[in-house]
């Protein structure tokens, strides 16, 4: 499928892939609501998927991180303040994978790990998650909304037959719960938003992608984006998209990210010709040690967003940018 084609918008189940590991044509596009089956049975090796959580509010950044890359298991746990930029990580990586049977669909199901002293549980009930971890320094217990009819993105791309990925963006979603570190328990400010990121796909050995996301409340409305470039292209549809009161717009443009790789800690700049955001950084994140191990390198931004997606000002709306290299 050529760049730049135009996807229809898909709206009844199907799935991702057959029973020999080709991808399913018909599942190739775009959706707003979680209605692709995404059981990926091979080959082993190429097989990639995780769930990543990611909550923010006007006092911290929670993250958790569940990844099977068949080879390796990965699992991480992230709870910074943005008042005073600290940032507590507890990650793991088990050799050979995790050996469990994964959700199929965004929105349902539940899994669990427990590894070095690190557990993990992200269970999905369709209108509500809970996120739970324990660590030897962190402890999260999240409960995530799913407003009635809120609308969330979800992409599919193929790069050939048998080569391809589905992701579901899922941002904007209230959060509550409490968070400790070292032992203080504290509940996450009001006004939390949590983003999900579910990946399920056959990838190329070398992968490299940008992302962004930001969630808060800009005049009266709640605001979410889902901004990526770099890796669905060739796949027919782009991950960039506007939330607005739950109302998913996409975008049928490409977008630009430009930063210093020498110096994350500069702005970002978002820019295509239906998007022109700067994000300012507040925290950066880079992939945990165990991780970085693996071949991948990760540099995050987090921080606030200012600019304009369609018609939409965006004024310090908070969120992050990101930049993926992998060998995996």
């Amino acid at each position: 499928m050529e760049r730049g084609h135009r996807v229809e918008v898909i709206t009844q189940l199907v799935d991702l892939c057959d029973a020999d590991g080709a991808v399913n044509p018909a599942a190739v596009g775009w959706s707003r609501r979680p209605v692709h089956r995404c059981r990926v049975d091979g080959p082993w090796g190429r097989r990639k998927r995780w769930h990543y959580w990611c909550v923010t509010s006007a006092r911290e950044v929670v993250s958790l991180t569940l990844a099977d890359l068949d080879y390796a298991g990965a699992a991480a746990v992230v709870i910074a303040d943005r008042a005073t930029g600290a940032s507590v990580r507890d990650a793991v990586v088990r050799p050979g994978g995790w050996g469990l049977a994964l959700p199929d669909v965004a929105d349902r199901g539940r899994v669990e790990v427990r590894h070095g002293g690190v557990t993990l549980a992200l269970s999905e009930h369709g209108d509500h998650a809970r996120l739970s971890a324990r660590t030897p320094r962190l402890e999260v217990d999240v409960t995530v909304t799913r407003p009635a009819d809120h609308d969330t993105l979800g992409v599919a791309v193929a790069w050939s037959p048998r080569r391809f990925a589905y992701t579901g963006k899922h941002n904007t979603l209230p959060a509550t719960g409490t968070i400790a570190v070292d032992g203080e328990r504290r509940a996450i400010a009001p006004g939390a938003f949590a983003t999900l990121d579910w990946g399920r796909g056959v990838w190329p050995v070398r992968t490299a992608w940008n992302w962004a996301s930001a969630s808060g409340v800009h005049g009266g409305r709640t605001i979410g984006v889902n901004l990526g470039a770099r890796w669905t292209d060739g796949g027919g549809a782009n991950e960039n998209a506007i939330c607005v009161d739950g109302k998913l717009t996409k975008l049928g443009s490409e977008v630009e990210f430009r930063w210093d790789r020498r110096d994350p800690r500069r702005p970002w700049h978002l820019v295509g010709p239906d998007v022109d955001v700067t994000v300012t950084p507040e925290l950066i994140e880079v992939l945990p040690a165990p991780l970085a191990a693996l071949g991948t390198r990760l540099d995050v931004a987090f921080g606030t967003w200012r600019g304009r997606v369609l018609d939409v000002e965006l004024d310090d709306v908070f969120g992050w940018a990101e930049e993926l290299r992998a060998r995996w």
